[in-house]
């Protein structure tokens, strides 16, 4: 009798099983591990975007209380000059209020509290004594500051900015305060609203006791938070990036960044899910592309696996080592044998033409005005930056245009937009073959003369100040020009721009329609 022996694999079914194991083996870790790398990727870039974002806003928040300083001092430098004229008082603060970065109410205070003059003037506050924590600060201190949020005479949450006074005999007169509000349209709410996003991402700001300055659901403006590493942080004077669960249990990505200049916290944050929603729905759409091809690459045993496989593998290289010069050379020369493989690497070609598309255009909207085609503040920023490095001395024509806002109120915006197009087109025909042209702000205009001196950039200013006068540029009525004229050699860049820019305010004041020099002193002269 014999006894019955074990059953064993022959060696077609050992390879079989062995090719079956390894394929879903390998299968199963090459998702996986590409799941875990993008999933890290996708968060690692998140958290680095918006920790860049939030130090960007930070710098345009600290930019912005700046010039708001600034534009105090400079106008407080004038009402201590006329001795606070009544005439020049007003002017100042509408001039502020209305050409600034965006207050909602300039206030002129004297020394014991009382409000001498504000803008506008249907808020009713001239005469009053002002109690406000900023006020009793600025009263107090004698010196410029940005105060922290309170609540104004007629109950809005607001911040405040200030400049003191003070006569040819330095004694304190009171000081000038721009208030900016912080639920309404303002230069902060303004900023911080300019923010659009689509995929969850949303800035909120905070002050020194976590108190909330900006937030995208303006009811919330004014409440105070619970502390989160990203507030802490902030606050205690870092820029950095942070994953944590918030108070609702959402999982954040999260950049921070401290505002110094305000003692401000800004927050960038976006929920984890959000970030990842789009990677999820990729990698499953991948894997059931990916099942039917392996049964077929299995079935052809091992070295068949690996002839269909090594397209995917080429491609899933160059997606995991991200965007970087010559991918495209790299995506194309990968040998697509089947159809996935071809509509992954066309799908990544056309992805990449998209993206470098996009960047194109970010690019040259970022540096390009688009109502003029000249350029904008970045790219004037850029260029001063390349030309101080070069030692390139060069000429600057700065340009106004005058009675611009009594233009748009008369004939309206579309007939402005007409004024600041017809300006540009005559500044480009006045233009020298690399001169570079800017519009800087709403109807304020820059040129940048390279190799040129100053009498030779003023004779091109009162050119084009002629021309300008005599065309026929708006229908309805005469458009003119003041100018103001420097040029640098050496120092700093940005003070010949402020040399050129009072040029300009005294060609304003002395009559407009014409060119004023700034003389070598930094003091403008016709």
């Amino acid at each position: 009798m014999h006894s019955q022996r074990p059953y064993r694999l022959n060696l077609r079914q050992l390879i079989l099983l062995l090719a079956v194991t390894s394929g879903a083996l390998m299968l199963a870790a090459g998702m996986l591990g590409a799941y875990e790398v993008q999933r890290q990727q996708l968060i690692d870039a998140t958290l680095a975007s918006n920790e860049a974002f939030a130090q960007k806003l930070a710098t345009t928040t600290a930019d912005m209380l700046d010039r708001a300083q600034r534009d105090l001092a400079y106008s407080a430098a004038i009402l201590e000059r006329s001795n606070l004229g009544p005439g020049v008082m007003r002017a100042e603060l509408d001039r502020l209020r209305e050409q600034g970065i965006g207050f909602n109410s300039v206030t002129l205070v004297s020394r014991n509290g009382i409000i001498q003059l504000a803008s506008p003037q249907d808020l009713g506050l001239a005469g009053k004594r002002t109690n406000s924590e900023a006020a009793q600060e600025a009263l107090r201190l004698w010196i410029p500051f940005v105060s922290q949020p309170f609540t104004t005479v007629l109950g809005n949450l607001a911040i405040a900015v200030s400049h003191p006074l003070f006569n040819a005999q330095h004694q304190y007169l009171g000081y000038l305060m721009g208030v900016l509000y912080l639920k309404t349209n303002g230069g902060l709410y303004r900023l911080m609203g300019e923010q659009f996003f689509h995929d969850g991402t949303y800035v909120y700001v905070v002050d020194s006791s976590r108190r909330l300055l900006y937030h995208p659901g303006s009811s919330q403006i004014g409440t105070t938070l619970e502390a989160n590493p990203a507030i802490d942080a902030a606050l205690d004077g870092s820029s950095g990036q942070t994953r944590f669960t918030d108070s609702a249990g959402d999982d954040m990505l999260t950049g921070y960044a401290y505002v110094r200049a305000a003692q401000w916290g800004i927050i960038v944050q976006r929920p984890t899910s959000m970030a990842l929603r789009h990677m999820n729905d990729l990698m499953w759409r991948v894997l059931w592309l990916t099942l039917g091809p392996a049964i077929l690459l299995l079935a052809l045993l091992w070295f068949s696996s690996r002839w269909i496989s090594r397209p995917l593998e080429q491609l899933a290289r160059i997606v995991r080592d991200g965007y970087e010069a010559g991918q495209e050379q790299r995506i194309a020369a990968v040998q697509t044998r089947y159809y996935e493989a071809d509509q992954l690497k066309h799908a990544l070609m056309d992805s990449l033409g998209s993206v470098r598309t996009q960047l194109g255009k970010l690019h040259d909207e970022a540096h390009t005005d688009p109502l003029t085609g000249l350029g904008n503040r970045r790219g004037l920023s850029a260029l001063l930056e390349f030309w101080q490095a070069l030692a390139e001395p060069f000429a600057v024509i700065s340009l106004d245009i005058d009675f611009f806002k009594t233009i748009n109120d008369t004939y309206g915006h579309d007939a402005g937009d007409e004024v600041i197009r017809g300006v540009g087109i005559w500044m480009r025909s006045q233009a020298r073959q690399g001169d570079v042209l800017f519009r800087t702000g709403g109807e304020e205009f820059l040129a940048l003369l390279p190799g040129v001196d100053l009498d030779q950039a003023t004779s091109i200013a009162q050119r084009l100040c002629v021309h300008i006068a005599e065309a026929d540029i708006l229908s309805q009525q005469r458009v003119t020009v003041s100018i103001g004229v420097s040029a640098w050699i050496s120092g700093n860049v940005h003070d010949v721009l402020k040399a050129a820019d009072r040029a300009l305010y005294q060609a304003k004041q002395q009559g407009r329609n014409q060119v004023v020099i700034a003389s070598m002193d930094d003091t403008a002269v016709q």
